[in-house]
């Protein structure tokens, strides 16, 4: 279907294409504006125009590999897939017992990802009403935001280390992992629950 349809079409359009069409189908969790916190880029736009394709040899190479890989079964290979693609290594971290009403803030990549492995298990979970991520970093931001995908929930509410976290909000439980960013961790910690 793809060569009948390409036309003169290349890996890095089709990369191209299928970021930004999984950025419309869940948005928030595939576009640059979030996962690098591009300012000023509309919502409707994942990438804001003075992003660059991949080169084609670059996407060719990328594309190649992707589809020679078998896919993720579940959120937690998706996520460990994820981290590894990002050169991040996942390190599991337990999960408090999650209810509907229980409300997390976290910080590291090990962490979301562990949330989000548990949330997946769980019942009557809302990931988007119910976890603050905080996390600076675009491989941090990315693995934050992709989570909002593999839960089929809204955007993951996502904040930088420079942002402040509104005074009304109320967490329950803070899971930091090892891998946080320092200035992630410190947010964190001083948050009281």
């Amino acid at each position: 279907m793809w060569r009948t349809f390409r036309g003169h079409l290349t890996a890095s359009d089709r990369i191209d294409l299928l970021l930004r069409d999984a950025d419309a189908e869940y948005p928030g969790s595939f576009g640059a504006r979030v996962i690098f916190a591009l300012r000023g880029v509309g919502e409707d736009d994942a990438f804001g125009p003075t992003w660059k394709q991949p080169a084609p040899t670059d996407a060719d190479a990328l594309w190649r590999k992707v589809a020679s890989e078998p896919p993720a079964t579940d959120v937690g290979a998706a996520l460990s897939a994820c981290l590894k693609a990002l050169g991040l290594t996942l390190r599991p971290l337990d999960v408090p017992r999650l209810t509907p009403n229980s409300r997390l803030l976290v910080a590291g990549p090990s962490a979301i990802a562990s949330v989000a492995t548990a949330f997946a298990r769980g019942q009557d979970l809302a990931w988007a009403d119910q976890v603050t991520c905080v996390a600076t970093p675009p491989p941090h931001r990315h693995v934050a935001a992709v989570c909002a995908a593999l839960l089929a929930a809204k955007p993951t509410h996502i904040i930088g280390a420079s942002e402040l976290l509104p005074p009304q909000a109320r967490f329950d439980q803070q899971l930091v992992s090892e891998d946080a960013d320092p200035a992630d961790r410190a947010l964190v910690e001083t948050r009281r629950v």
